[in-house]
């Protein structure tokens, strides 16, 4: 049985009638600067392709108290849970652009084919960029298994392109009851827009599916806020969290709305998580200027200042599963 949280009475504090706004004072960046950026600042230059090892197919479900997620690509995790899959930030697209022949081009292959996932429940799609809302990869979802979409308030016209037919749009700290799941969207420190003309006009946020038997964390994108401490008072600890590591240089124009590995430590410990699972690296070039590995240095060194545990703070492979948590 689905149940459908009622909207907010009246219109959220973040929200002035027009746009969508972040807790915290959040300095963004205009047009002129993301050409500063490209024009003055060179990136570290990604190989142009990486070939990866086959995986198991995953599981149809995965039913009880048991935990699986799989690690897909960038953003894209295979979460198994009371017996409900749930994908989040789905893309399997050669680009995350709206152009099929510029914007970041994808380096390696999704450690899951479409054809090999389980039939999907939910898709849980945490703001518009394209890099996490991929139209194509909703359409071909759309005609395999016609999943429930839940996402934040205003993002249904753009998902009714890709013929999807049933979405939960929510505010933040709004639930929406699925079987033995709460899904909660949750603040975090970040922006949307598609075009010149939308920023800020859908919103933003994160996901914890709240169980009895433990609550999972998804971030989607963020900068440090105050969301973390939040979340922290709320639920008191996480089963997982999948926290985003990459896509955070240069600083100057990448410290408001994106984490470094750093920054994803600190939000490890704040939200008290059992173990965090690093995503938002290593699938698409010329996203921003580290290099493909740099991602995965800097969280080491990240976890030995912090003295966090390496077993805490974990990545996982392309494609690869965990059963264990």
């Amino acid at each position: 049985m689905i149940s459908l949280s009622g909207p907010t009475e009246g219109q959220p504090g973040y929200f002035d009638g027009e746009r969508f706004h972040n807790q915290a004072l959040f300095r963004g960046h205009g047009f002129l600067d993301f050409l500063k950026w490209k024009l003055l600042f060179g990136g570290t230059q990604w190989p142009a392709w990486i070939e990866s090892e086959p995986q198991r197919v995953p599981e149809q479900r995965v039913t009880g108290d048991r935990l699986s997620v799989t690690f897909i690509n960038h953003s894209t995790v295979l979460i198994q849970y009371q017996g409900i899959n749930i994908l989040t930030d789905p893309i399997w697209n050669h680009r995350a652009s709206p152009l099929t022949i510029l914007g970041p081009k994808r380096v390696r292959r999704p450690g899951v084919t479409l054809d090999d996932l389980p039939p999907i429940d939910l898709v849980l799609i945490s703001h518009n960029h394209y890099d996490h809302l991929d139209i194509e990869t909703l359409k071909s979802l759309a005609e395999r298994c016609s999943p429930i979409v839940v996402t934040g308030r205003g993002n249904t016209f753009v998902l009714r392109e890709a013929g999807l037919q049933t979405i939960q749009e929510l505010d933040w700290w709004e639930s929406f009851r699925h079987q033995a799941l709460d899904i909660v969207f949750t603040p975090t420190q970040h922006f949307s827009g598609r075009g010149l003309f939308d920023r800020q006009k859908s919103l933003w946020g994160g996901f914890v599916m709240a169980s009895p038997a433990g609550h999972v964390y998804f971030s989607g994108d963020t900068g440090v806020g105050p969301h973390h401490a939040q979340l922290r008072a709320r639920f008191n600890e996480f089963r997982v969290a999948f926290l985003p590591i990459g896509a955070y240089e240069p600083r100057w124009f990448m410290k408001s709305a994106h984490m470094n590995p750093a920054e994803a430590v600190e939000a490890h410990q704040l939200l008290n998580a059992k173990v965090s699972i690093g995503i938002h690296f290593g699938t698409f070039a010329n996203l921003t200027d580290e290099g493909i590995e740099q991602p995965l240095k800097d969280l080491a060194e990240a976890l030995a200042k912090a003295e966090v545990d390496p077993g805490r703070f974990v990545t996982l492979g392309f494609g690869e599963t965990r059963k264990d948590l």
